[in-house]
Parts: C-alpha cells; structure tokens; sequence
C-alpha cells in the first residue's frame, strides 16, 4: 500500500465521517421539528375536546329548553280548545 493510497482511503473515510455528522444533524432538526409539531398538535387536541365538551353541554341545555318550550305551548294549545273562535 502507498502513502498516496493510504491518504486517498483517510480522505474518503474523512469525507464520509462529516455526511454522517451532517446527516445526525438533519436527522435531530428534522426529529425536534416533529416533537414541536407533536405538542403542537396535542395542545390544539386538548382545546377542540374541551370545546367539544362545551357544545355538548350547549346542545343538551338546548333540548331541555326544547322540551320546556315545547310543553308550554302544549299547555297553551290544549287551554285554546275549549275557546270557540
């Protein structure tokens, strides 16, 4: 083996050494991207289920002001029947 050979094999393996590094550092970007991404996303999770919890509620008041409403106008109706107009 010659020392230019030898220096040629060190500068490939030099060369590949610093794609790897630069890979791993791409790689943690891209991976602490994700991660923000994730709280992100599990943040906006946590406010459409809560808001969901509340329009739950909302819709429930709303069918018992229904039926209430509902009731009342029976109850109106029914002492409409014994007038004759």
């Amino acid at each position: 083996m010659t020392l230019g050979n030898g220096l040629e094999k060190f500068a490939d393996l030099e060369s590949r050494v610093y794609r790897m590094v630069e890979l791993f550092k791409a790689t943690k970007a891209q991976k602490e991207a994700l991660e923000a991404e994730v709280r992100r996303l599990k943040s906006e999770m946590e406010q459409c289920a809560s808001e969901n919890d509340r329009l739950k509620s909302e819709v429930s008041e709303f069918g018992r002001d229904r039926e209430m409403i509902k009731e009342k106008v029976e109850r109106i109706l029914g002492s409409l029947d014994g007038w004759e107009i």
